[in-house]
């Protein structure tokens, strides 16, 4: 029983000890009960506090970084360091990427995916890299792969994406001259909803580095990263004003297969020649020849009573040779010349002569190449002569060019059609006005107008050279004259000479007489000596005034002839100039041409190919003329 006892003293005081527990802690506790659960409440609190700071989501401060700090690309300082553009685009109606590039060869722009095609990039490239120069970010809105797709910056890598993989952004890539790379961007889609906000005016588009994981918010205008062909090449083909047209030829023929002995040949059908021309002072087009080819053989016609030239398709012809666009080029084959001749080797080349046949042109063997659909000449005022061969019809694929700020849906746009053109300059002189030089005057010498002293009297023999009053013909002093000797009777011819005075004294000279005068003029007189011719004062001063006259007559012709010569040399100086410089031009403008098929679309070639009915019209009915009150109408 006592160890029951015990033992039941034992429970008993356990069961005291949680009584005891339960109604008032023991003195060991240290504190009142309320406290103890205060305490144990802070306690679960701070840890269940901890435990949800630790697994709750990190966010990045909204900090704004230092504007250094926010720039993509800070490499690209300098927009000048950039020597090549490549654009990737994916198109998802067709699952294909399409690669643009534009990038320096030689020192020569150039467009590779065109066969090198030269380019005019120099200010488009430095406009399109000024775009990346410091791009800053307004805001970075995601870092994990898995929201690329989200914003549209997915790469277009060809090696991975798969057909029907959307969210694809377009790649921009710079590189400098030694191929480094100084910037890849890759833009995806818009946000609309934000608005222009800190880009300004650009709208802003979601953007990411490639190769690196957060997406960016940039304003950014992707018009400069155009891959439309025509913005990258020099758009005025022909580079030629319309109002400098004189002469337009238009040649209407065909190329139609014809079967002769077993085998397809080609014959040339021509229809119409005409040749037309611009006259500037009355604004008017002028048929200067029309020949028909409808039996075979040329034939001259002329305008109808009922037909007129049809000025404004003309009008437009003209301005459309001054807007001349392409839309795709292809080389040539070598052994084409700049002059649109195939060299004696080239119609033994089967590849290249089937290069031209299939885009519509056929090389003779005599180097002249006829094309399908005829030619048209235009003749420029500076001696420049344009010859347009036009050639088959082809496809032209459009898309690139069409979906420029057109949307998704203009990038499948259907090809379109484009005619072949071919297209050479020469020169032809006679398209040049000549110079108009004036008759040169002849050359007078002074001493060939001074007249001859009149005989001193009918019959008489050679009369001397006139001379002035003391004064020899060459200029020395005259010896003073010895007087002649009276006069003896009986002396044959004792009449005075003319001019002489009736009556003189004995002695005397009579005025105008020559020395010895009982005599011939010039003959001995009664001393035996023959006296100087001596002309009176009178006859001296006009014979003076009119050499003095002569002279400068003679001067003024000379001075004349060098003037007409002057200005016959820089009239003839200008002309060679002008011929010079349309040689030049014409050099100049067959380097462009020569390694090229061009292509333009069908609307261009329906302006600038005219046949005779797009060239002449019914005449319009004349408004009739007011008929004055009271008359009968005509």
């Amino acid at each position: 029983m006592a160890g029951t006892g015990g033992a039941a003293a034992g429970r008993d005081g356990r069961t005291g000890m949680r009584s005891e527990w339960n109604d008032e802690p023991p003195a060991a506790a240290g504190g009142s009960p309320a406290l103890v659960k205060t305490v144990l409440f802070l306690a679960g609190g701070a840890a269940a506090l901890a435990t949800g700071i630790f697994v709750q989501p990190r966010f990045k401060s909204t900090r704004i970084e230092p504007k250094e700090q926010r720039v993509l690309f800070p490499e690209l300082s300098d927009a000048a360091k950039a020597a090549s553009l490549e654009v990737v685009r994916y198109d998802e109606g067709l699952a294909t990427l399409k690669q643009f590039k534009v990038a320096q060869a030689n020192g020569v722009w150039v467009l590779p995916a065109y066969q090198n095609y030269p380019a005019d990039a120099k200010d488009q490239l430095a406009a399109a890299a000024t775009e990346l120069v410091d791009l800053e970010y307004v805001d970075m809105v995601a870092d994990s792969p898995g929201e690329h797709a989200k914003y549209g910056v997915v790469e277009p890598d060809p090696e991975k994406i798969k057909p029907g993989d959307t969210g694809v952004g377009e790649l921009i890539e710079i590189r400098d001259a030694n191929g480094g790379r100084l910037a890849r961007l890759i833009v995806g889609k818009e946000d609309k909803k934000t608005g222009s906000g800190d880009a300004g005016t650009r709208p802003l588009r979601f953007v990411r580095k490639a190769g690196q994981d957060p997406v960016y918010l940039v304003g950014i205008d992707t018009s400069k990263f155009t891959t439309s062909f025509g913005d990258w090449i020099e758009k005025d083909l022909l580079k030629l004003s319309p109002w400098d047209v004189r002469t337009v030829v238009l040649d209407d023929y065909k190329l139609e297969a014809v079967e002769q002995g077993g085998q397809v040949g080609v014959e040339q059908v021509r229809k119409d020649r005409i040749e037309l021309a611009y006259e500037d002072r009355e604004a008017k087009w002028n048929l200067v020849k029309l020949e028909s080819f409808g039996g075979g053989e040329p034939k001259v016609e002329t305008l109808g009573e009922e037909e007129e030239l049809a000025s404004a398709r003309l009008n437009e012809l003209r301005n459309a040779l001054g807007d001349l666009k392409i839309v795709d080029v292809v080389r040539k084959p070598a052994g084409l010349s700049a002059e649109l001749k195939a060299e004696e080797s080239f119609a033994n080349d089967r590849e290249a002569v089937r290069s031209m046949q299939q885009r519509g042109f056929l090389p003779l063997r005599s180097g002249d190449i006829l094309s399908t659909d005829g030619e048209t000449i235009v003749g420029m005022k500076d001696g420049v002569e344009y010859v347009l061969r036009f050639g088959a019809a082809t496809a032209v694929n459009r898309g690139d060019a069409a979906a420029e700020g057109a949307g998704d849906a203009a990038a499948t746009e259907s090809a379109s059609e484009g005619r072949y053109l071919l297209v050479m300059a020469r020169f032809n002189e006679a398209l040049l006005e000549k110079p108009r030089l004036d008759p040169v005057p002849e050359a007078v010498e002074a001493g060939e107008t001074t007249p001859a002293a009149a005989p001193a009297a009918e019959g008489a023999g050679p009369a001397a050279p006139t001379a002035a009053p003391g004064a020899t013909p060459d200029g020395a002093a005259a010896p003073p004259a010895t007087p002649a000797a009276p006069p003896t009777e009986g002396t044959p011819d004792q009449s005075p000479a003319p001019g002489g005075a009736q009556g003189a004294e004995a002695g005397t000279i009579p005025s105008g007489s020559a020395p010895g005068a009982q005599g011939e003029a010039g003959q001995p007189g009664p001393a035996g000596e023959v006296a100087p011719t001596v002309p009176p004062a009178g006859a001296a001063a006009g014979a003076l005034k009119e050499a003095d006259e002569a002279e400068a007559k003679a001067q003024k012709q000379l001075e004349e002839r060098r003037r007409v010569e002057r200005e016959n040399r820089r009239r003839q100086d200008e002309y060679d100039d002008k011929v010079k410089a349309a040689q030049k031009r014409v050099r100049d403008l067959n380097a462009r041409f020569a390694d090229w098929y061009y292509v333009v679309s069908a609307k261009e070639y329906a302006r600038i190919h005219l046949d005779r009915a797009g060239v002449v019209q019914k005449k319009s009915a004349a408004p009739a003329e007011p008929v004055p009150p009271g008359l009968p109408p005509r």
